[in-house]
């Protein structure tokens, strides 16, 4: 699935650059294409509505006597280069000139008017020109040698652009050679991003599947113990329950610690997916902490441990107060699990000026400096818990998870043989 996953999000991250890059070329080829042609076109358009020849050579004073001889060039809006003249007969012919206005036979082919009042690009030959054909339908020319009157229909105006056409061939060129560069460009940044993206995906699918396994694995072990006691209960159905107290009490833990495992696993699992809200209220942060202090005394006196607190008075908090009683509950049940007896527990909480520092303390068994970066996941316990107690694995990271959604933080310290310290950060 991470192989195909990845596979789609390459083509798709390609695609997109792709499109982008195809678009930033066809813009800018565009722009320098309406910049090159800017200028000839407004000088084009500056020539229209030109009626007689008179209008751009002032030395021409009537047509009649013309001597047609030679196109006629002249400049418009101090142009470089000469904007050419050519009058087409009605019949869509140039007029007989001597010279053919310097164009070849197949160039005033191309040249035949095609569009009225519109600038176009016509390549002729090897040259590429701008072209302007205005109408003029009672404009007529005489030969100044033969007595020959010729109508003009058509007025072109032309402009040599193949400076310019060959400027964005050249541009074309790179572009397309820039263009197929940068579409193996964006193909590998693609499989980059596809790679960049997976990532959290790939460790939230270990994660989840090492939670699975994790689950498994810890309502194996205390279904396998009810099973094998209802088992022996079986072969004695005439044995009074006093008689299989033993069985009956194994089987009475056991579903209590698979209860208790399946309502972390619970927890957790609406966490994740945001449908367990806090319900918050304002609570007294010092009373709940007292509160569960006095539970777990006699708890700390069965294990000839000394349970100190020091508390200060009135602490209020906009707070889930069962969420509280449920963090206090899971950092004091490991204190004094963990700790050997006649050790010492040490519960603080300390107003400060914007937050509330909750620490409990225990002088136990402490944890393993390699795993102390991995305390909070799920299911994890060293080998020292792990043989010890056989908790679930699951408390500290509901209580992280309580902290977090509270806005506070929460940080562990310990040092085998020594205690361990967690210490726990709320906003007031």
């Amino acid at each position: 699935m991470i192989n195909r996953t990845r596979m789609q999000l390459t083509i798709r991250n390609a695609a997109v650059l792709s499109v982008i890059l195809i678009g930033l070329n066809l813009t800018v080829y565009i722009v320098m294409k309406q910049m090159l042609f800017a200028q000839v076109d407004k000088a084009m358009n500056g020539v229209n509505g030109t009626t007689t020849v008179a209008t751009v050579s002032p030395q021409i004073s009537s047509l009649k006597g013309l001597a047609l001889d030679r196109a006629v060039t002249f400049r418009v809006a101090q142009m470089d280069r000469p904007v050419i003249q050519l009058l087409w007969t009605d019949e869509d012919e140039a007029l007989p000139l001597p010279n053919k206005n310097g164009f070849t036979d197949e160039q005033l082919e191309r040249l035949k008017p095609s569009k009225l009042d519109e600038l176009y690009t016509v390549k002729a030959g090897n040259q590429y020109f701008r072209v302007l054909n205005i109408a003029n339908s009672a404009l007529s020319v005489s030969s100044g040698v033969e007595d020959v009157t010729y109508t003009v229909k058509t007025q072109q105006f032309l402009s040599n652009v193949s400076a310019e056409i060959g400027m964005l061939d050249r541009l074309r060129l790179i572009l397309l050679l820039g263009g197929a560069a940068g579409l193996l460009v964006a193909i590998g940044a693609g499989f980059y991003l596809a790679n960049r993206a997976l990532i959290p995906i790939r460790l939230s699918l270990e994660k989840q599947q090492q939670f699975v396994s994790d689950a498994s694995h810890e309502l194996r072990t205390p279904l396998s113990v009810i099973q094998a006691h209802a088992e022996l209960l079986l072969r004695h159905p005439d044995h009074t329950i006093e008689e299989d107290s033993k069985h009956v009490s194994t089987v009475l833990q056991e579903a209590r610690r698979m209860n208790k495992l399946v309502g972390g696993l619970l927890t957790l699992a609406r966490s994740d997916s945001n449908q367990l809200e806090l319900e918050r209220k304002p609570v007294r942060l010092d009373l709940i902490v007292r509160e569960s202090v006095n539970k777990m005394e006699m708890l700390a006196e069965v294990k000839e441990l000394i349970l100190n607190a020091e508390i200060d008075d009135c602490i209020p908090l906009e707070a889930d107060e069962e969420r509280l009683h449920q963090l206090l509950a899971i950092l004091l049940d490991n204190a004094i699990k963990y700790t050997s007896e006649g050790g010492v527990v040490r519960v603080v909480c300390r107003k400060l000026a914007h937050t509330v520092q909750l620490e409990v303390e225990d002088t136990g068994i402490g944890i393993a400096p390699e795993d102390l970066p991995r305390v909070f996941d799920r299911f994890y316990r060293g080998d020292k818990v792990r043989g010890r107690e056989g908790g679930t694995g699951l408390g500290l990271a509901i209580a992280r998870w309580i902290v977090e959604r509270h806005g506070g933080k929460i940080r562990l310290e310990s040092k085998p043989s020594v205690g361990t310290l967690v210490s726990v950060t709320l906003p007031l």
